[in-house]
């Protein structure tokens, strides 16, 4: 019997425009920042001044693992800021009344294939995991901080001929990088082509039942 077309048949994800952004409520109480955001904001223009060549992320990165590094006597600062800030968010909390013509902003937000391929490192990180030991061993005193300020100032101080080789190694691993995103987007094709024809055999079923 003639197959019914493709009525009935789920949409994919890209099938269907992008909703609207819904307007968020200015006057409801902002969200309580972590230990580590405060922590992130304090020091994000120094990690951008001590590395200008870093993109965005990763300065992210560059701020956590320093995050992860720093000892329990210079994280207390930061804990204090946020329990204090948890304490105002549940005191503005309890007074705020939700204005009904603002609808709530919550959404799904895609979760983060882990499987997905890692970024390839950029010339500087490698650098760093090179001579990073190196550093810590000759500055035994120095804190996280400052050994990155170190590291910085070495990079830039670095000739272009020792730099290169650095380079070559970033470029090897975006050519890396780019070969895996081949692959791990090939078998998410695979995988929507199944889907595809599971959904095309139900639809037969239905067919034949009618």
């Amino acid at each position: 019997m003639a197959r019914g077309g493709a009525v009935g048949r789920p949409k994919k994800n890209g099938d269907h425009t992008r909703k609207p952004r819904k307007k968020k409520d200015k006057n409801a109480p902002k969200r309580a920042l972590s230990a580590f955001m405060f922590f992130s904001n304090d020091i994000r223009d120094t990690v951008k001044k001590e590395m200008p060549d870093l993109q965005f992320l990763e300065i992210s990165s560059e701020i956590g693992r320093r995050w992860k590094q720093i000892s329990d006597e210079d994280r207390r600062p930061y804990d204090e800021l946020a329990a204090a800030d948890k304490r105002r968010y549940q005191e503005e909390k309890e007074d705020y009344v939700p204005d009904p013509s603002f609808e709530s902003t919550k959404g799904s937000r895609k979760k983060k294939d882990p499987n997905a391929p890692k970024r390839a490192l950029s010339a500087y990180f490698f650098f760093c995991y090179d001579i990073r030991q190196e550093v810590r061993d000759e500055n035994p005193n120095k804190k996280i901080t400052e050994i990155a300020t170190l590291l910085a100032e070495k990079w830039r101080a670095l000739p272009d001929k020792k730099r290169a080789k650095y380079q070559k190694m970033n470029e090897e691993a975006k050519v890396k990088y780019q070969q895996q995103m081949d692959v791990y987007n090939a078998q998410g094709a695979v995988e929507d082509h199944d889907e595809e024809e599971e959904n095309d055999v139900d639809d037969e079923d239905e067919d034949s039942d009618e």
